[in-house]
């Protein structure tokens, strides 16, 4: 029998955006994922995390800051988050996601960004004094996919199981399409978070649409 997640836990969090699908995207700093970028958000997905491991500091720094005012002029409710660079996530005013490259959630000097998220792949990430200042945690992959070549997915059980034990919201990622969200919804995902079902679609307005879509049909 799990124990209950203790209030402490749930103290610092800040509330996810609405509707809770963040859109990854991977290589934000090349003009075709700024583009599906821009498209999504016009379709109506209002969070987008930016993401680019190979670009260098100030290439990424200064791809943000433009990607960041284009997004906003669309939209301006729009939550950004960045992956890993610190400097751009508060030069932006943006939430920052972090994971094994660091840094470690809990090191954070304030101001912290929010929303502040880490990416899991099992509980043995997630210790207590991490689980108090993260707002989310994506977990993955549910579903096989093509950036993780053989493995076959945690599943929608393993997804089910880890949000008990976690406490705080879980984003399902990886394999996701839109036939594939309500079942994450069911299993208690708190959000999604989806990379090539939009980036690399034929049309992202369209694929963004259909995501929007399933994921209010589950409620």
């Amino acid at each position: 029998m799990q124990k209950s997640t203790p209030a402490a836990l749930r103290a610092t969090q800040t509330a996810l955006p609405d509707p809770p699908i963040a859109l990854i995207a991977n290589g934000f700093a090349t003009q075709p994922v700024t583009e599906a970028v821009l498209a999504a958000v016009k379709a109506g997905v209002r969070w987008v995390h930016l993401r680019d491991h190979e670009a260098a500091p100030e290439r990424f720094h200064r791809k943000a800051e433009a990607l960041a005012a284009r997004v906003r002029s669309v939209h301006p409710a729009v939550t950004l988050t960045v992956n890993t660079r610190l400097r751009t996530a508060r030069m932006l005013g943006a939430g920052l996601h972090t994971g094994w490259r660091g840094p470690r959630p809990e090191a954070i000097a304030a101001p912290i960004p929010r929303p502040l998220g880490y990416s899991a792949h099992h509980m043995l990430e997630l210790p207590p004094v991490r689980r108090r200042v993260v707002d989310y945690v994506t977990y993955s992959p549910i579903f096989p996919t093509s950036s993780k070549p053989g493995h076959p997915g945690t599943g929608g059980d393993a997804l089910r199981r880890f949000g008990r034990q976690a406490g705080v919201p879980v984003l399902a990622l990886g394999g996701l399409t839109p036939e594939r969200v309500a079942s994450c919804r069911r299993a208690g995902a708190a959000g999604i978070a989806v990379l090539s079902g939009i980036v690399h679609a034929d049309d992202p307005a369209l694929a963004a649409q259909a995501y929007l879509q399933a994921w209010s049909e589950a409620a």
